[in-house]
């Protein structure tokens, strides 16, 4: 497996499973040798057919942010001659998305949490964190927030993730890491889950440097 194969199934995996990832890379190859791909036919295939393939599986309206990065990296190896890009669009060297939040601020906490909590199709939202807890649980009980909890923990003994997802009869679930703790939310199960994958990466815990 060559590089470029490989962060694209780290990339997938944040977001579907390992199987998933190689299976769903697989069919966007149809064929083709990924040691035989350069930078240029890497972008192509991944935001043509890879994408295609995502958006079978999630409800996704872009490119997730890992694989956005992967391909500003790539992008960056391919020689200038060959690349067109649309000056009226925004790129992550211009425009800086990250939305930074200071766990240790009561306020800064709620306001996000209730941010969240009035977005389309959101049941609940759950911030937990060495300085305190946010929620705002709707119809749910505080179990929601134990339950989380167990879930956060146990991804977190297996290694750091980015942002994980998982749909359940009713609902799907985001759990973002957040410093030690983690931010949550429930939504209903027609909500844009793409779209709010992407919110959820772009959300940091301002460091204690930064403050």
């Amino acid at each position: 497996m060559n590089d470029t194969e490989r962060k694209i199934i780290e990339a997938l995996s944040r977001v579907i499973s390992p199987v998933a990832a190689h299976n769903l890379l697989k069919r966007a190859l149809r064929g083709q040798s990924p040691d035989l791909l350069g930078p240029r036919s890497w972008v192509e295939l991944i935001e043509r057919s890879l994408q295609r393939e995502l958006m079978g599986v999630l409800p996704v309206s872009g490119l997730i942010p890992d694989l956005q990065k992967l391909v500003q990296q790539l992008r960056a190896q391919t020689p200038s001659a060959e690349v067109v890009r649309d000056p009226t669009q925004p790129t992550l060297e211009t425009t800086d998305l990250t939305e930074y939040v200071d766990l240790e601020c009561a306020q800064d906490r709620e306001a996000l949490v209730q941010e969240l909590a009035r977005g389309e199709g959101v049941l609940a939202v759950v911030l937990d964190s060495v300085h305190g807890r946010e929620t705002r649980l709707g119809a749910y009980t505080d179990s929601l927030v134990g339950l989380l909890s167990t879930v956060h923990r146990l991804l977190d003994r297996k290694g750091s993730y980015r942002v994980f997802y998982t749909v359940f009869r009713e609902a799907q679930l985001v759990l973002r890491p957040l410093d030690r703790g983690y931010l949550a939310v429930l939504t209903r199960n027609e909500t844009n889950l793409g779209q709010l994958l992407y919110r959820m990466s772009k959300i940091e815990a301002v460091q204690v440097g930064e403050r």
